[in-house]
C-alpha cells in the first residue's frame, strides 16, 4: 500500500514516478504468481547480495517448503486485487464500508477516507470489469450461507456430479494458480464450500456409465441435498434431456431448466454477465443485441434474459456466418468458447461488447477470448478476458 497525499499527485513529475513504481511492484507480483519457485530463488539472491542471509531470524524458518506456502497464501491475496487489467486495485466500496465500520458512531467522517481519489491505479474507462461484483456476489453468498444454518441448523448442501474428463478441465490447476484461489474458483467446488459456509459434495462418474446408472445416481442423493449440478456437458451416449429433467426445478442450481421449463434459477455465467451489463448500465431496450453462442447454459439463457429486457435478439453460432449480423449490432455478447471466432473489425463502431467465452491457451500461458484483433479501437466499452469471466455469480439459498 502507498501512502501519500492526493496532493502530491497533482505533480505531473511525482505521478509518473508513483505510477511507474507500482507498474513495476504489480509486474513483479505477477511474475511471483507465475513462476513462484523463480521468485524464491530471486529473493534469496537479493538476500545474498545485501548479506541479509547471515542475519539471525528467530521468526522465519528457513525452509524452502515454508517460503513456498508463504508466498503462495500471499500470491492468492494479490489475485484477489485484480480489477480490469491490473493487479493492486482497492475497492472503493469496500474500503468505504471498512471506514464506516471502524469508526462506527463518529460524524461527518469521508467514508473514503485515505483512499486515492485521483484515479492514480484505476483500469480504463473502457473496460467493464466485473471483478468486484464477483467478489461481492460471493460474499453475499456466504452471508445467506451462515443465516441458513444458523435458521436449520445445518449448512446448505450441492451435489456436483461430473460424468468423463471435461476438456476445460485440462488447465484447471494452472488456471487456478494465475487467476483465483481455491477459495473461490469454478475447478475447485469442495474448497469453495467449504470457505463459504457450504457443504459440497462431488461425484465424478466414469464417461462409460449407461444413462440408467446416472439417472441412479441422482435419483440417490436429489433428495437429501439442497441443490444439484450435473456439469454440462455430458457424454453423447448419455440421454441428456432425461438426465436433466430428473433433476427437481426446486434443486436446480445449474439452471439447466431455465429456457426449456421456466426453471427458478438462470445458470450462473450468463446471470453474471446481465448483471455486468446492468452495473455498466448498458442499455439493451430496444438495441439489436447479438449473442454468439448457443449453449443450454450459456448461450440460450443469456439470449432469452436479453429479450425480456427489450432488446432485438439475434444468436449466432459458429456453425454460420455472422460477419454482416455483427456489424449492425450494438451490443456483442460472445460466448462461443472458441478463439478468435471473431474478429474486431466485424464490430460495429462504438459497440458494447461483453465476453463470457474463454479458453486456455498454452502457448501464450493465458486466457483467450472468442474476439480476435483491436477491439478496443473498434468498441466503445467492453469486458476483458485476462484474470477470467466477465464475472460470477453464486447462487444464493434464502
Amino acid at each position: 500500500m502507498m501512502f501519500a497525499t492526493n496532493e502530491i499527485f497533482e505533480n505531473p513529475d511525482r505521478r509518473d514516478a508513483a505510477k511507474a513504481f507500482l507498474e513495476a511492484t504489480f509486474d513483479g507480483w505477477d511474475r511471483a504468481i507465475r513462476n513462484p519457485d523463480e521468485a524464491i530463488r530471486a529473493v534469496r539472491e537479493a538476500q545474498k547480495m545485501l548479506k541479509l542471509d547471515d542475519e539471525s531470524n528467530d521468526h522465519w524458518y528457513d525452509s524452502t517448503a515454508f517460503e513456498m506456502e508463504m508466498l503462495n497464501l500471499v500470491n492468492n491475496h494479490v489475485k484477489e486485487t485484480f480489477v480490469g487489467d491490473r493487479l493492486g486495485v482497492l475497492s472503493m466500496r469496500r474500503w468505504s464500508a471498512a471506514t464506516e465500520w471502524l469508526l462506527a458512531g463518529k460524524q461527518d467522517v469521508d467514508p473514503l477516507l485515505g483512499m486515492d481519489k485521483t484515479g492514480l491505479w484505476q483500469p480504463p474507462k473502457n473496460l467493464m470489469h466485473g471483478n468486484e461484483l464477483a467478489r461481492e456476489a460471493l460474499h453475499d453468498a456466504k452471508l445467506s450461507a451462515m443465516k441458513f444454518e444458523k435458521t436449520y441448523g445445518r449448512k446448505p448442501s450441492l451435489a456436483v456430479i461430473t460424468v468423463g474428463e471435461l476438456s476445460r478441465y485440462t488447465h484447471s490447476k494452472r488456471r487456478v494458480q494465475l487467476f483465483s484461489n481455491p477459495s473461490n474458483s469454478w475447478f475447485t467446488k469442495t474448497d469453495v464450500g467449504r470457505a463459504n459456509n457450504f457443504s459440497v459434495t462431488e461425484i465424478n462418474l466414469d464417461a462409460s456409465i449407461t444413462t440408467d446408472v446416472l439417472l441412479s445416481e441422482i435419483y440417490r442423493i436429489r433428495g437429501s441435498v439442497d441443490g444439484i449440478q450435473v456439469v454440462w456437458p455430458l457424454p453423447e451416449s448419455i440421454d441428456s434431456a432425461q438426465v436433466y429433467n430428473a433433476v427437481p426445478l426446486a434443486k436446480d442450481v445449474d439452471g439447466i431448466h431455465y429456457t426449456s421449463w421456466g426453471g427458478k434459477y438462470a445458470p450462473v455465467t450468463p446471470l453474471g454477465a446481465f448483471e455486468l451489463i446492468k452495473e455498466y448500465n448498458v442499455n439493451v431496450s430496444g438495441k439489436h443485441v447479438v449473442v454468439v453462442g448457443r449453449s443450454p447454459i450459456v448461450g440460450q439463457p443469456m439470449a432469452k434474459m436479453l429479450q425480456e429486457a427489450g432488446a432485438m435478439m439475434t444468436v449466432a453460432h459458429t456453425g454460420v456466418e455472422f460477419m454482416d449480423i455483427l456489424k449492425q449490432a450494438d451490443v456483442v455478447v460472445t460466448c462461443a468458447g472458441s478463439p478468435g471466432c471473431i474478429h474486431a473489425s466485424w464490430l460495429k463502431d462504438g459497440a458494447e461488447v461483453v465476453n463470457i467465452g474463454t479458453t486456455f491457451c498454452d502457448e501464450r500461458d493465458t486466457l483467450v477470448s472468442d474476439v480476435e484483433g483491436d477491439i478496443e479501437a473498434k468498441a466503445f466499452r467492453y469486458s476483458p478476458v485476462k484474470h477470467g469471466r466477465c464475472c460470477l455469480a453464486p447462487r444464493r439459498f434464502n
